[in-house]
């Protein structure tokens, strides 16, 4: 557990970090703007090829991933030899590489699948956008089998099941699946679709593999039992980079998006330093060296220089807050706006659920128990759009959650009109 020191420290952190937030959204308020059209964009000396800096698969291939390689080369080559693999479970953080190398490597292992003379299928499913089996097993089936027309849902379970089946008895042939985000399904509809792939090879006449790959390294603990038996054991790990790691793969990107002597090496090691301190996720730090680079372009600069990083990394974060927001179920967004609205900086549960209950009445609908807007408000802090601690409470005169408001006072208000506009719509 944190120490005193440690959570005061924390929160001076994000006092500092939210009072350079407003410093620079008042600089950039009172700093005059350029007019710009497409064509200054276009005559732009930054920019050579962006999509690299988004691209799933590098330029080079992936950067201090030898060892989760060299890994999952050993566990999938048994398909080549005949032997199914029972779901291959990946874990890590996002933006670590999973799911590019994976998808990389499958496609590495049909290509020697096709020289080795070993028919091979294979099937891949974000499970964020399919989050029940039978919306999986229909998504598979649309892949496996392109000469049939599937339905996206409306089919029964049984019959999906059944369906799904029927094809790999027909197929008769080395199958690999890769469900993406398996954590999505795990904590929304349960693990029924783990349990009958780990048990498939038992009742079709085909050969399936599995690799689950997970951004939750606490994915097992969402896992009966009886499905924890049957699985395989077999877990590849993708630990955040460091921030070398991320160094090296910002340069790397750098040389093929961006034009020689663009992007100052100092610019590289602080948004590295920056991204490493947080999660390690490459794909954040991608995002940020992007951001600098289109400050850039619309201050009529030729090169991204260490200044915009802070500038970039703000306007990010705004954005980052606002988008987390829009995807909020109704319940989650009557309960944060329960706290946005609230007149101070910290506020405790139990206000917090007697505000969301009034808000409910206003938008006429039935509210949740207090149970689970506790649950949201843990939820929340989870989400990093509040900070909440079991506490002194001096006004309560007793212990209890405290939640405070981490937002500068006009990202809360746009955040308030955000909600109230979504709201509408229900």
């Amino acid at each position: 557990m944190a120490s005193k020191s440690d959570k005061n420290e924390n929160r001076q952190q994000k006092e500092s970090v939210r009072e350079s937030a407003k410093e620079i959204s008042k600089a950039k308020a009172q700093e005059p703007q350029k007019e710009m059209t497409f064509a200054t964009v276009l005559k732009s000396q930054i920019y050579k090829d962006r999509n690299v800096l988004y691209a799933l698969e590098p330029p080079t291939g992936f950067l201090h991933r030898t060892a989760q390689k060299n890994d999952l080369i050993v566990e999938l080559a048994p398909i080549l030899m005949g032997s199914a693999v029972n779901c291959l479970f990946v874990f890590g953080n996002p933006g670590t590489g999973k799911t590019g190398l994976t998808l990389d490597l499958m496609n590495q292992l049909k290509e020697e699948a096709k020289k080795q003379g070993v028919e091979l299928i294979s099937a891949y499913v974000n499970c964020s956008e399919n989050r029940t089996e039978p919306a999986i097993l229909l998504a598979l089936m649309s892949q496996l089998d392109i000469s049939r027309e599937y339905p996206r849902m409306g089919w029964t379970k049984a019959k999906t099941i059944a369906e799904f089946s029927m094809l790999l008895n027909k197929i008769k042939n080395n199958v690999l699946i890769i469900l993406d985000e398996i954590d999505y399904v795990l904590k929304e509809s349960g693990d029924d679709i783990l349990y009958r792939l780990s048990r498939i090879n038992n009742d079709v006449d085909s050969k399936v593999s599995t690799i689950l790959i997970s951004n939750d390294i606490r994915v097992a603990d969402y896992l009966k039992p009886r499905t924890q038996s049957t699985i395989g054991r077999v877990k590849v790990i993708f630990s955040p980079y460091a921030s070398d790691e991320l160094a090296d793969i910002l340069r790397e990107r750098s040389r093929f998006a961006f034009k020689q002597d663009t992007v100052a090496d100092a610019v590289i090691s602080k948004i590295a330093e920056i991204e490493a301190q947080r999660d390690g996720d490459a794909r954040k730090a991608l995002e940020l060296l992007d951001s600098c680079a289109k400050i850039a372009i619309a201050k009529k600069r030729s090169k991204i220089t260490l200044d915009l990083v802070d500038e970039a990394d703000q306007m990010l974060e705004r954005d980052h807050t606002l988008n987390t927001i829009s995807t909020l179920t109704e319940h989650q967004k009557l309960t944060y706006l329960s706290i946005l609205q609230y007149e101070g900086t910290i506020i405790s549960g139990t206000d917090v659920f007697k505000h969301y209950r009034e808000l409910c009445e206003s938008y006429n609908i039935k509210p949740l128990s207090e149970r689970r807007c506790r649950t949201i408000v843990i939820n929340l802090t989870e989400l990093g759009l509040v900070d909440s601690e079991v506490g002194w409470l001096e006004d309560a005169r007793k212990k209890a959650r405290k939640i405070i408001i981490n937002l500068d006072d006009a990202l809360r208000n746009k955040a308030i009109k955000l909600i109230r506009d979504s709201l509408k719509e229900y």
